[in-house]
């Protein structure tokens, strides 16, 4: 994938002929801790990418993903990403966090349907966040990300599966 430019990943994933990391084929819980990484990890995630995206701010919703995953979200936590978002997306500066804020409340609306026992796709937050890394990097910068970010979807996905007994 490093030989297409972020704009070229960006719209194959869009139409389809790219299948976007932690796709619908997968393990719900899987696709819910890659979202966490996605948004907090220090690494790979968008609080390493975007300077303005607030640590905290990536903490907690990182923390209703994982919530998500184990069906431990709270409305109450649900409802604070969800107000998270929308006052980031207000009072955002830039493009990049207004995409950010903007991919951050295309998961609560996920998070919503999966814990009412809806599928969930995910693609809108996951588009958000490459084109976040676009408005905020050069192209090569944002490919490296895109990268990085399958790289860790492919580590979880590879993995054995674990239970919980």
């Amino acid at each position: 994938m490093t030989q297409r430019s972020g704009y070229d990943l960006l719209h194959a994933i869009a139409r389809g002929v790219v299948e976007p990391p932690a796709s619908d084929a997968f393990p719900a819980v899987d696709r819910w801790r890659w979202f966490a990484d996605l948004y907090a990890d220090p690494a790979c995630g968008l609080v390493s990418v975007i300077p303005s995206f607030p640590q905290i701010a990536a903490g907690q919703v990182a923390a209703a993903c994982r919530a998500t995953a184990a069906r431990t979200a709270t409305p109450e936590q649900r409802g604070a990403v969800k107000v998270l978002a929308h006052t980031g997306l207000e009072t955002a500066q830039t493009r990049a966090l207004a995409l950010v804020w903007s991919a951050i409340a295309d998961t609560c609306t996920d998070a919503a349907d999966y814990l009412d026992g809806l599928d969930f796709g995910g693609l809108e937050a996951v588009l958000g966040t490459v084109e976040a890394v676009l408005h905020q990097h050069t192209d090569p910068v944002a490919a490296a990300f895109f990268d990085s970010a399958c790289a860790a979807w492919n580590r979880r996905a590879a993995a054995p599966v674990r239970r919980v007994a």
